[in-house]
């Protein structure tokens, strides 16, 4: 079973998280930035938001097109937005794997 990590990014409307498959592959990422990298280093390639837009626990469905603009301004590719999170979000929590409840993460 493999662990992930969970990238927590304070959103000015809403919070964004995004699950990373280590630590130490963020940091090799942060110091030498390319989009071959980051599909190793991210976990599933979503941006994800709590149910109720706040906060770093609780269930968690996929960020909107709009919750998105709204934090980081229209026509973000989800590539671009994934790396200002690992950029200027902090890791938040290590789990054992994604829990599903339909479409929505723990």
């Amino acid at each position: 079973m493999s662990t992930v990590i969970k990238y927590f990014y304070k959103g000015e409307n809403t919070d964004l998280i995004i699950f990373a498959t280590s630590e130490e592959l963020v940091n090799e990422y942060l110091e030498n930035p390319s989009i071959g990298k980051l599909s190793e280093v991210v976990e599933v390639f979503e941006v994800f938001t709590p149910l109720d837009g706040r906060g770093a626990e609780g269930e968690l469905g996929a960020a909107s097109k709009a919750q998105v603009e709204n934090e980081f301004g229209k026509g973000k590719k989800t590539e671009e937005v994934i790396d200002l999170i690992l950029k200027n979000g902090e890791p938040n929590s290590v789990t054992s794997s994604l829990k599903t409840k339909g479409n929505a993460y723990k």
